[in-house]
C-alpha cells in the first residue's frame, strides 16, 4: 500500500509509515496469507517443471547429490559460551519471538569534544540516510552513505552515540554507532521489524518495537548488544517508545483502529491508558524531567494534519502546542527541555517536502532550521 501522506510504498501491516511516520490503517496480518501461500506453490511448481525439462532429470539428481555432499562437509557453526539465559516466555496466547543471536560488541565510548548538534535523516540523495549539523542548519554532513535506508535516528543522553534503524541486511534492524559515524554496529538480527529505537536515562539500553506476523510489541537490549528482552506481548500493537528519567515508558498502541497513547513501567507492567479521543494520538516523547509528554494528535479524525500536542505525565493538562497547515510530525525535546525540534511537511502530500523546525517549549518561536530533513534528535554537547 502507500502511505497516504509521502505516497511512498509501504507494508500493509505496518502501523506507521516507516519514511514519514504517519499512520496508517491498521490491517490484519493474515489476510493475505493464503493468496501468498498459493501464488507460492504455484511459482514453486512452475520452477521445478521447467528445471527438469531444460536439464533433464539425471543432470538435476547429480547437482542436488554433489551440493548435499558439500553442505555434509561444512563445520557446523560456532557457539558462543556465557550467552545470557533466554527469558521467561510470555503467555501462551502471545507466541514468543526467537532473536537470532547478535553479534554486536561494546561501542567504545570516546568521541572528540562537539558542541550541542541536530542529528535526523535525510532521503535528499535517494534513500534515507542519517546526517549532523551545527544547530542553525549549516555545517551538514552524513554519517551513513550506501543504497538502503538508514532511519530514525535518536542520540543518547551523553551525546556520544546513535541509534538507528537500518534495512541494510534485508531487513529493519537495530544498528548503533559513535557520533562521528564510525563504529557502525548490528544490535538485532530478528527476522521481525525492528524499528524506532530509544535510550535509557543512562544510556545502557535501547527499547525499540518489533513488528512480526503476531502485532508490534516492545523489546529491550542492551547498548552493547545481546539478546533482545521482551516487555510486552498484547494484541495492542505498541509502538514508537520513549523511556523516562523516573523509568516509566510511554508509547503509542491501536485502540479499535485508532492510535492512543499509554504509559508503563520499564518493564512493560502496570498499563495505563493516556489518551481517549475519537482521532489518533501518537509519536509520545518525555521530557528531561519526565513531567511533560510531548505527541501528535490528530483529534479531528482527517488523518491529514496532526498537530504537536503536550499533556503532564499521568494524562491529564492535554493541550495543543502548535499547529500550522503543514503536517506536523516527530517532535523531540533539547536536553535541556526549554526547546522541542520537529518535522514540518511542506506543499502537496504527493509532493512534500520535510523541514526541520525548532521552537520553544511553549509552542512560540517557531523557526525552519533545515530543507529536506526528519526525524530530528538533539545530540547534546561533549566536553
Amino acid at each position: 500500500m502507500n502511505c497516504p501522506r509521502c505516497r511512498r510504498l509501504v507494508s500493509a501491516d505496518t502501523a506507521f509509515c516507516v519514511y514519514c511516520g504517519a499512520p496508517l490503517t491498521p490491517r490484519s496480518p493474515r489476510r493475505w496469507l493464503l493468496p501468498a501461500a498459493l501464488l507460492v506453490v504455484g511459482l514453486a511448481t512452475a520452477a521445478l517443471v521447467f528445471t527438469f525439462w531444460r536439464l533433464g532429470p539425471g543432470r538435476v539428481a547429480g547437482e542436488r547429490n554433489a551440493a548435499l555432499s558439500d553442505a555434509a562437509t561444512l563445520p557446523p557453526p560456532p557457539t558462543t559460551a556465557g550467552d545470557a539465559a533466554a527469558p521467561p516466555a510470555p503467555p501462551s496466547a502471545f507466541p514468543t519471538k526467537t532473536p537470532l543471536a547478535a553479534t554486536a560488541t561494546a561501542l567504545p565510548g570516546v568521541v572528540a569534544s562537539a558542541p550541542d548538534e541536530i542529528v535526523f535523516q535525510s532521503n535528499r540523495d535517494g534513500d534515507y540516510d542519517i546526517y549532523i549539523m551545527a544547530l542553525d542548519g549549516r555545517n551538514q554532513r552524513a554519517l551513513t552513505d550506501n543504497n538502503v535506508d538508514d532511519s530514525n535516528p535518536r542520540v543518547s543522553p551523553d551525546g556520544r552515540r546513535i541509534a538507528f534503524q537500518s534495512d541494510r541486511a534485508g531487513n529493519d534492524d537495530i544498528y548503533v554507532m559513535s557520533r562521528d559515524g564510525s563504529s557502525q554496529t548490528q544490535l538485532t538480527t530478528s527476522p521481525d521489524s525492528d524499528r524506532q529505537p530509544n535510550w535509557s536515562p543512562d544510556g545502557a539500553q535501547i527499547v525499540f518495537s518489533s513488528r512480526g506476523n503476531n502485532g508490534s510489541d516492545l523489546y529491550v537490549i542492551d547498548a552493547g548488544g545481546g539478546n533482545p528482552r521482551r516487555l510486552t506481548a498484547t494484541p495492542l500493537n505498541e509502538g514508537h517508545v520513549a523511556w523516562a528519567v523516573d523509568g516509566r515508558l510511554v508509547y503509542n498502541v491501536t485502540i479499535e483502529d485508532r492510535f492512543q497513547v499509554y504509559a508503563s513501567t520499564n518493564v512493560g507492567t502496570e498499563e495505563q491508558r493516556l489518551t481517549f479521543t475519537e482521532g489518533d494520538d501518537w509519536s509520545p516523547e518525555w521530557s528531561p524531567d519526565g513531567r511533560t509528554i510531548v505527541f501528535l494528535s490528530e483529534r479531528d479524525g482527517t488523518n491529514r494534519n496532526p498537530a504537536i500536542y503536550v499533556m503532564n505525565a499521568d494524562g491529564s493538562g492535554q493541550r495543543p502546542l502548535y499547529d500550522s497547515p503543514d503536517y506536523e510530525w516527530s517532535p523531540s525535546w533539547s536536553p535541556d527541555g526549554r526547546q522541542i525540534l520537529f518535522t514540518a511537511a511542506s506543499g502537496a502530500q504527493a509532493n512534500a517536502r520535510d523541514d526541520i523546525y525548532l521552537m520553544n517549549a511553549d509552542g512560540s518561536g517557531a523557526r525552519l532550521v533545515a530543507q529536506s530533513g526528519s526525524y530530528p534528535s538533539w545530540a547534546a554537547a561533549v566536553p
